[in-house]
């Protein structure tokens, strides 16, 4: 199966798990950013078929970024989950990175072998901010970091953000792309939503 045939079948998978929330109520975003479009991955990541489907797409992608890499945790709630089954079916080694040391154990920030380079994956940004700790952690440490792999960017000032980082964003789609291909199937009210709110991703 191509990355374009596991891609449609993410975006079905997100509207079928109800993973993609449209709401006349704006979301207020961690950035402090308020948008009607939300995209939470928990129910749709609990899921063992979606999990394995992401898990093979951010494979399939992967590979842009060299396949000896080694896969870089961020402190997020997916990444652990996304990492964990890529390296069980893939075998990927990884490293986990904490935004704070631990309060217990040791001061570290990074767990792991910086072995190869990182490819540091999550399931979607904002702001690009917490993969960007990540990667200042890694190189503070000699490590390599030059691409993240996530899900989906709300815009692309998350993507500049990042590549003013040397960090260059591998992902499935924007939000814009999923909701242009999710279109035939939105029903009337979601839709109706989005184009009352040009501004929708501000």
């Amino acid at each position: 199966m191509n990355v374009n045939q596991l891609k449609s079948q993410y975006i079905e998978g997100i509207y079928q798990s109800n993973a993609l929330l449209i709401k006349e109520n704006a979301f207020t975003l961690q950035s402090g950013k308020r948008s009607h479009v939300y995209l939470d991955h928990r129910n749709f990541l609990a899921n063992h078929v979606y999990l394995q489907l992401i898990a093979k797409l951010y494979h399939e992608l992967s590979v842009v970024a060299g396949m000896n890499c080694t896969l870089g945790v961020v402190d997020s709630v997916m990444s652990p989950i996304i990492v964990g089954a890529m390296s069980v079916m893939f075998n990927h080694n990884y490293v986990v990175i904490k935004k704070s040391p631990l309060a217990h154990g040791t001061q570290q920030f990074v767990y792991g072998e910086i072995t190869n380079n990182i490819l540091l994956v999550d399931d979607m940004t904002s702001t690009g901010d917490t993969l960007i700790d990540a990667a200042k952690k890694i190189r503070s440490l000699g490590g390599s970091v030059d691409h993240a792999v996530i899900s989906a960017y709300r815009d692309k000032s998350a993507i500049e953000n990042l590549a003013r980082h040397h960090i260059k964003t591998i992902s499935i789609a924007s939000f814009d792309e999923i909701i242009d291909e999710l279109r035939p199937v939105i029903n009337i009210r979601e839709r109706k939503i989005i184009e009352s709110n040009s501004l929708i991703f501000d």
